[in-house]
């Protein structure tokens, strides 16, 4: 749900997305969003854009959307990975000041694997392997509609996370 700290701006964005599902889809984003748990600084909502793309995006107040492209393509646990990324770029620094979208194409790489990076130690904290968020991110690169230069920044920050080593439990 959107709430009254969303601008006329957002709200302008919202309905530009095709709008919001209410139905299981946002059930399973809501419920993907508890699997993360909540962010240090401000309280969290997701919602689900009514769109078939494939793609997640964060707001500075803390307002994330999914898309229903994207709810239907992945796994739960996926779709926990997608919202830590979003929620990785809440974290990182605090001062977002622009909408954030999950493929990066308009983000510096640095910035989203900064966020990859903090999602799968959010991830890890909820005993959620970063392979999930690897292969989230195979499923948004393959998926219609994301251009060659997205592909080969989510094909770079995969080659990140795989180089990486799994924390220590």
């Amino acid at each position: 749900m959107l709430g009254c700290a969303s601008t006329a701006s957002q709200l302008t964005w919202v309905r530009a997305q095709g709008g919001i599902v209410q139905d299981a889809r946002l059930e399973r984003a809501q419920a993907a969003c508890s699997l993360v748990g909540q962010a240090a600084d401000r309280t969290v909502h997701v919602n689900v854009l009514d769109s078939d793309a494939v793609g997640a995006y964060g707001w500075p107040d803390g307002n994330l959307f999914v898309t229903r492209g994207l709810v239907d393509l992945v796994s739960d646990q996926e779709l926990a990975a997608a919202i830590a990324h979003e929620m990785g770029h809440l974290l990182n620094d605090g001062h977002l000041h622009t909408v954030v979208s999950l493929r990066g194409c308009c983000v510096s790489p640095d910035a989203e694997a900064r966020a990859d990076s903090i999602g799968v130690r959010l991830l890890d904290e909820r005993g959620i392997g970063r392979g999930a968020m690897i292969s989230m991110l195979n499923k948004v690169r393959s998926s219609p509609g994301v251009p060659p230069s997205c592909q080969q920044g989510i094909g770079r920050r995969i080659e990140l996370l795989t180089e990486r080593p799994e924390p220590n439990r």
